[in-house]
């Protein structure tokens, strides 16, 4: 090990073991004891979630532990994730620590830094909350990213005019063909909800399991082709003969203006979106079997932050009662906690919903599933 390297180690060793032996786990101390400490966060996202950050989370934190000051940098729709990662690669290369006391960001960077030694490997020693987290987010991501909320996509569906809603993903394409035009998703290039009905049509033919782990071979992809010929052949059942909204928020629009009646959405946007009064009063979302995709949202702790405990001490409180609730009432997503943790209010108010989901392609997979969509199923039209 060179000496940079040496000075890495040192310098996240000797802040852990501080980290670990603060007393009452970064509780409070006396007001004005000392010069509050900031933490930057680094947070990709959209508004909704940058607000849930700055409206809720951060001033909630800072009143509970006043020793703790955050300088908030939003990263809308991941802009800027390149120079983060390579900001914290090369501090860890000098053996300096960085500036990036936390980072929310795509999975893709937290597995290319893993080799490199960049992150802090979570445990119940230093995240005493951690224990009431599923594990098996925590094993997606081996404990180098914490889940504090998570969603998946749902069938969003008008009840005024869909009597029967679907339970399965046949279900869905008898629907759409029974009802041309009253259906559609977004470009995959533009939006998850729409990624998740295209592999759903790839997962009708295949094992997602054998598409979600590390590996990769293009080769693999032929077995795509019955999922394309399905997409093929329902692209004249689409919204305007195959129309495909850019993003999220279109889909929801056209449900809103019921130019569309049923789509595939995100759970968190299409409650928001009910929530706030935006969607007709009819409209309704359930989980169809297998379940679309979905993801819980983590954030990562550099293993050179310069604050290491005070990082800790919020990771902690994120997995609290009063954070989690923010993330329900806020943006409307699924807690970073178990179920069984959340009052029966919350969990009946997303029984329809809330049922898991399945994993996402790879990075590698979900690049050429966006590209051969374009390529073999609207291609020419």
């Amino acid at each position: 090990m060179g000496r940079a390297g040496r000075r890495w180690s040192l310098l996240v060793a000797a802040g852990t073991a501080l980290a670990v032996l603060v007393a009452g786990f970064g509780g409070p101390g006396p007001a004005g004891a000392q010069q509050p400490v900031t933490l930057n966060l680094y947070i990709n996202g959209d508004t909704n979630i940058f607000d849930l950050w700055q409206k809720g989370f951060i001033p909630a934190f800072t009143k509970r532990y006043p020793k703790y000051r955050v300088n908030f940098v939003g990263l809308l729709h991941g802009n800027g994730s390149d120079g983060v990662y390579d900001k914290i690669l090369a501090a860890k290369r000098a053996g300096r620590t960085t500036d990036v006391d936390l980072w929310e960001t795509e999975p893709g960077f937290v597995t290319q830094g893993i080799p490199e030694g960049l992150w802090v490997k979570l445990s119940a020693k230093l995240v005493p909350n951690i224990t009431k987290v599923p594990t098996e987010p925590l094993e997606a991501a081996d404990y180098y990213g914490l889940p504090y909320r998570g969603s998946s996509v749902v069938i969003g569906y008008n009840s005024q005019f869909v009597k029967t809603p679907p339970k399965t993903f046949d279900d869905v394409v008898a629907w759409i063909k029974a009802n041309p035009g009253k259906f559609t998703y977004c470009d995959p290039n533009t939006c998850g909800s729409g990624q998740a009905f295209v592999t759903a049509a790839i997962y009708r033919y295949v094992s997602p399991a054998k598409y979600a782990g590390k590996g990769y071979d293009a080769k693999e992809e032929a077995a795509w082709e019955p999922g394309w010929k399905l997409l093929r052949d329902l692209q004249p059942a689409m919204y305007n003969n195959g129309f495909h909204p850019n993003g999220n928020v279109a889909v929801l629009q056209l449900l809103a203006q019921q130019n569309i009646w049923m789509a595939s959405v995100w759970s968190d946007m299409g409650l928001d979106f009910y929530k706030r009064g935006q969607l007709p009063k009819s409209m309704r979302f359930t989980q169809i079997t297998p379940p679309l995709i979905g993801d819980d949202s983590r954030v990562t702790l550099p293993a050179g932050a310069a604050h290491l405990e005070g990082v800790l001490t919020l990771l902690n409180w994120l997995l609290t009662p009063e954070a989690q609730m923010m993330v329900i009432d806020m943006v409307s997503g699924y807690p970073g906690i178990d179920w069984k943790y959340m009052p029966a209010s919350v969990r009946e108010r997303f029984k329809d919903v809330a049922k898991g989901f399945s994993p996402y392609p790879n990075p590698k997979y979900l690049a050429d599933v966006k590209r051969l969509w374009h390529e073999k199923v609207v291609a020419g039209q």
